[in-house]
């Protein structure tokens, strides 16, 4: 594709999907909603907001099932051509894993960018319905990484599993010790998150016996929760990873 022409980039996940425009390393025009059903025409009028006129797009899914649903709303929105991300394509990094094609075409995005945008060795925290944690080196690449609960499926468990605990989300935290049941799930996700990563990333620096490490964040909660931690946020490192690598593929898309 030109550099000059602008791509949709699709993050499809288990909880939710986003969508924005790249072109040139730049992300905007960035959307959420969730990954349930939706018929056909709010799909097309989600995809092709009022003012777009992209015909390209490429896509992560973490969701199999779903992917039919997205390729015909796509090809009803006017795209012409698209690109599933997977392994065989260029990313720019190197992949040493041992079965390749079971890496979330997500992760791949996230190394893809983490490459461009950072010095190796670099962690990448991803909070998504998991949270995962993706290692990339400078000479071997993609390495491998950790999967660990995520927030969403924190709170919804401790409201399925328990009589008395709402269901709740992300929000502010005024105090360490909850003054009501809320504030007390919220205080204790958060710290709790906070923990799970300094220790992560603290065993992985002693895995690696690396002095230095790159860390970042990204996914729907790493402002909650990594905002005033020593880790660098980029909401959108996804978004453009998938359009680092469709800049790279310009001959792998697929006509619709």
């Amino acid at each position: 594709m030109d550099a000059s022409e602008h791509m949709l980039v699709l993050d499809v996940g288990n909880t939710g999907v986003t969508a924005g425009r790249y072109r040139a390393g730049r992300v905007s025009r960035v959307r959420r909603r969730d990954t349930g059903r939706a018929d056909a025409g709010e799909l097309r009028a989600w995809l092709t907001p009022s003012g777009d006129a992209i015909r390209q797009a490429a896509y992560a899914s973490v969701v199999p099932e779903v992917n039919p649903l997205w390729r015909d709303a796509l090809a009803a929105a006017g795209f012409s051509s698209v690109l599933p991300i997977g392994p065989h394509l260029d990313l720019g990094v190197a992949v040493d894993y041992p079965r390749p094609e079971t890496i979330g075409a997500d992760r791949l995005a996230n190394a893809a960018a983490a490459a461009r945008r950072y010095e190796p060795p670099v962690v990448v925290c991803d909070f998504g319905t998991a949270l995962t944690f993706d290692v990339i080196l400078a000479e071997k690449g993609y390495v491998g990484g950790l999967i660990c609960p995520g927030l969403p499926l924190m709170f919804e468990y401790l409201a399925e599993r328990t009589a008395l605990l709402p269901r709740i989300g992300p929000g502010r935290v005024s105090r360490v010790i909850g003054r009501s049941t809320v504030g007390a799930m919220r205080s204790g996700a958060r710290l709790g998150a906070r923990g799970m990563v300094r220790e992560v990333i603290e065993a992985v620096r002693a895995d690696l016996d690396a002095e230095r490490l790159s860390v970042c964040a990204t996914g729907g909660q790493a402002s909650w929760i990594c905002g005033d931690m020593d880790i660098e946020v980029d909401p959108h490192l996804t978004l453009r990873g998938l359009g680092i690598i469709g800049e790279r593929n310009p001959d792998r898309f697929e006509g619709m």
